[in-house]
């Protein structure tokens, strides 16, 4: 086959890129502490779709849903409750009306909950299944959302359902009692706007925080925070003061305890999705303390995870900036966190990341012409970074820190890294091509450079040939402990139950045990 210059060139990149690739995997250092003490197969027939679906009921274990068979009368769905060993405990069959589609799913007070829609209800409706993790019991409960209803947001307190999302393109929440079999619409969502950004729940005290953009007279935006019960009396409502210069990105809050209520997020100079830096406000029983901004500029290790070489050059223009009384400029996208109290601290973690977009030349023959048209196509959100950084509870920065991710790509907008606190420190981790990254930070020193751990397999021999990454995560489980899953292949030559390959869904049970060396 030949090949022109410009097609060459591209060969011999690639396999550059390749190699230096594979060079940068096997320079990595693997962790000593990272533990994965439990793991559970499941096979499947193909790798072209992900028919599982996880959810976390802390320290009761899993709950694995399966998507199975379609019959006549709808599709059967395999529930398999799992311990923190990785145990089955029992297995479930779930029918699931034609039509119908899952939309949530949540966990409260030992009882997972998953919804789908009703394929009955032409103007807005859904199914709520209950599973008592206990005893295996499943009981059915319709919600009546009386008008259509995109949802966004799925949560259960005590007997109510909580239901954020859009209808006649406008934000609208409304709670549900699934025992009385009562709708109702939260009054001053729907008027707004702006969006609903976040919806906070204290499952303890059965309250719930919804987070509102709200477009002030100058064009800028800024968030109005509504407390409400469970059955959705209105307790507190604020609205955040940004001052003359700032625009509020974006925010979550801490919850409401007592009447004091913590907000933090991104901010910009303009209306914008790029922010600028972070902030942290205070309120008191309604009333706004302080609201105090931090540029991305002023922080010290914002830019860690760059190469030495770049940190350097992007911290020379910062310091060139500062003697000419101007600060450098800095435009992120920024996924934030829930907020993390921690003793006199509030713990702010963030991941940066950027769309990215395909494009291709083609073109179609028209009256003996060819004419070439450029077509753009999103194909994911590039990760590129997380941020900790610590708030005291002035609104000042303790301390900060940076966690490179290897440029990773995923098409749904979701928190990628996850995190586990301690007394004094953080551990970062994140799942890729099937090893676990890792980085630990006490307060702005690493106390554990980048690592990695190899997924754990389960038998001797086992090789992974091929997985699907569209399906692979690492995600919060317990106090410290995550859990790891995702799709693969595997080859191995003892022939495993008799098979030489097998393709499975696997469930890996993730600890980092911070206080001494388990090897």
């Amino acid at each position: 086959m030949k090949m022109n210059n410009v097609t060459l060139i591209s060969c011999l990149l690639m396999l550059c890129a390749f190699f230096s690739h594979a060079q940068k995997k096997k320079q990595q250092d693997t962790s000593d502490y990272i533990v994965q003490p439990g793991r559970i197969e499941f096979d499947i027939e193909l790798m072209e779709s992900n028919p599982f679906h996880i959810i976390a009921g802390g320290e009761t274990g899993l709950l694995l849903a399966e998507e199975d068979d379609y019959i006549n009368r709808g599709q059967n769905w395999k529930l398999h409750k799992l311990d923190t060993a990785l145990n089955l405990i029992w297995t479930r069959l779930l029918v699931i009306p034609a039509g119908a589609y899952y939309t949530g799913y949540d966990f409260y007070d030992g009882k997972y909950y998953m919804l789908f829609s009703d394929p009955k209800m032409d103007y807005g409706g859904y199914l709520l299944y209950e599973i008592d993790q206990k005893t295996s019991n499943i009981n059915s409960y319709p919600v009546r959302t009386v008008f259509p209803l995109s949802l966004t947001e799925f949560e259960v307190v005590g007997n109510f359902v909580l239901l954020s999302g859009h209808t006649n393109y406008r934000p609208v929440m409304m709670v549900y009692d699934f025992i009385e079999k009562k709708p109702k619409v939260l009054p001053g969502i729907y008027d707004r706007s702006g969006d609903i950004q976040k919806l906070i729940v204290n499952d303890d005290m059965q309250v719930f925080t919804v987070l509102i953009s709200e477009r002030l007279n100058n064009k800028k935006y800024t968030l109005i925070a509504k407390t409400f019960t469970a059955s959705g009396d209105l307790i507190q409502e604020v609205q955040l003061d940004p001052g003359d210069k700032q625009n509020i990105v974006d925010g979550v809050s801490t919850n409401f305890y007592g009447g004091y209520q913590y907000i933090s997020g991104t901010y910009s100079k303009k209306p914008s999705t790029y922010s600028r830096g972070l902030y942290l406000s205070k309120f008191v029983n309604g009333r706004q303390q302080f609201i105090k901004y931090h540029e991305y500029a002023q922080l010290d290790n914002f830019f860690g995870y760059m190469s030495t070489k770049r940190e350097k050059r992007i911290k020379e223009r910062i310091k060139r900036k500062a003697a000419k009384g101007k600060s450098a400029k800095f435009n992120y996208k920024l996924l934030v966190h829930d907020i993390i109290p921690r003793g006199d601290e509030f713990l702010l973690i963030a991941e940066a990341y950027y769309p990215r977009y395909s494009s291709y030349y083609g073109g179609s023959p028209n009256y003996g012409q060819f004419y070439q048209t450029y077509t753009p196509g999103f194909i994911g959100y590039n990760f590129t970074h997380a941020v900790v950084v610590a708030f005291d509870r002035n609104g000042n920065i303790k301390w900060d820190a940076s966690f490179g991710i290897d440029n990773v790509l995923s098409y749904s907008l979701e928190e990628f890294v996850s995190v586990s606190v301690y007394d004094d420190e953080v551990v970062l981790m994140y799942l890729d091509e099937n090893a676990i990254q890792s980085k630990v930070v006490r307060g702005d020193k690493i106390s554990e450079g980048k690592t990695f751990m190899p997924v754990q397999l389960a038998f001797e021999g086992d090789e992974v040939k091929t997985r699907d990454p569209d399906t692979e995560g690492l995600k919060p489980w317990y106090d410290q402990t995550m859990y790891a899953f995702g799709e693969q292949r595997i080859k191995n030559d003892q022939a495993v139950n008799g098979k030489i390959f097998r393709t499975i869904f696997y469930i890996n049970k993730v600890q980092y045990h911070m206080q001494e060396n388990p090897k």
